[in-house]
């Protein structure tokens, strides 16, 4: 049974301009896209920059509000509610559900308070007593590979790893059902990150999370996902196991993503170079397919008619009129 289904989810943004700003336009920034996560499983959601994955993660934890579509969640009392549409006074039980590891581990924790008041925080607002939340705290601490000492210091006297440590004990303080982790390893050294990644894994088979991992480099979600997710200018690309993702990408634009992965060893060179050009505006997305001016194997059709998202063999889904007839290069 499925956690969480997001159904033709859009989000957009109004474009004003004049005098008396009227709107002129709109930003596609999610534009029609559906997915679903099983209880246990982590979904990577994966694209570059400006692709609208984040939006996606904050119409899920509702910090916006989507324009349409749906998010259906199932809460621990097996009820399924939509998050899209749910009022405000009923969305505040189910927060605890759904929890955040932000991409930057400094400035998501508050400077002025101490690492035990941070983390007990989501468990003081939720009426937790003190001596449950001391003993909480603790068991976080541990559990996240930080010392007992580090509840009574600032997040100042942490290194950039510690401090996402701190980051994932707080979301996981609640034991939610769901945890967005939006490129929780971006803004870290390499060396750090897998660290992090290796404390997610560890956590994932203690745990059994239920995660979405927002990503842009397809090297780090390799490791840590069930299913990849790939977006290009609002809409889905590709869906596919990680495994049949890496192995034989069917969309041009994850072959691209793949391509851009950098070769452990320097003599190795990929089957083609990593694709040029910038990501379409989704302001003003091209006409037919919005990956078309950059893909090496448009034709004509691509130009003018959309392709729509389809399944293309058993549990593989693509956005491309040639998904079943290219032969593109995955990595091993």
């Amino acid at each position: 049974m499925n956690l969480l289904e997001v159904a033709d989810l859009k989000k957009h943004f109004p474009i004003r301009a004049g005098l008396l700003r009227r709107e002129v336009g709109q930003v596609r920034a999610v534009d029609g896209v559906s997915f679903h996560i099983a209880a246990g499983e982590t979904l990577a959601l994966v694209g570059e920059s400006g692709c609208g994955k984040t939006t996606v993660s904050r119409c899920i934890l509702r910090a916006q509000r989507a324009t349409s579509g749906a998010i259906r969640f199932m809460p621990e009392d097996g009820r399924v509610v939509d998050l899209a549409t749910i009022p405000k006074r009923e969305l505040r039980p189910l927060r605890r559900h759904v929890q955040m590891i932000f991409q930057d581990p400094y400035a998501s924790l508050n400077p002025r308070m101490m690492v035990g008041d941070i983390i007990a925080e989501p468990l003081k607002v939720n009426g937790v007593p003190a001596a449950e939340r001391r003993a909480r705290v603790l068991e976080l601490l541990e559990l996240v590979q930080l010392p007992a000492s580090a509840r009574t210091r600032f997040p100042h006297a942490f290194s950039g790893g510690q401090r996402q440590r701190i980051g994932i004990a707080r979301a996981l303080a609640l034991n939610p059902r769901l945890v967005v982790a939006d490129e929780p390893v971006s803004a870290l050294d390499v060396s750090v990150q897998a660290q992090i990644i290796n404390l997610l894994l560890d956590l994932q088979d203690r745990l059994r999370l239920s995660m979405l991992f927002v990503a842009h480099d397809l090297s780090v979600v390799r490791h840590v996902s069930d299913r990849v997710a790939v977006m290009y200018v609002g809409r889905m690309a590709e869906v596919a196991p990680t495994d049949a993702l890496y192995r034989s990408p069917r969309h041009p634009y994850t072959e691209a993503l793949l391509a851009a992965v950098p070769a452990p060893d320097p003599g190795r060179r990929g089957r083609r170079a990593p694709v040029a050009g910038e990501v379409a505006d989704p302001a003003r997305p091209p006409p037919g397919c919005a990956f078309h001016p950059r893909c090496p194997y448009a034709v004509d059709r691509c130009r003018v008619e959309r392709p729509e998202l389809r399944e293309v063999e058993p549990g593989r889904w693509a956005s491309c009129h040639r998904a079943q007839e290219l032969s593109l290069a995955g990595v091993t």
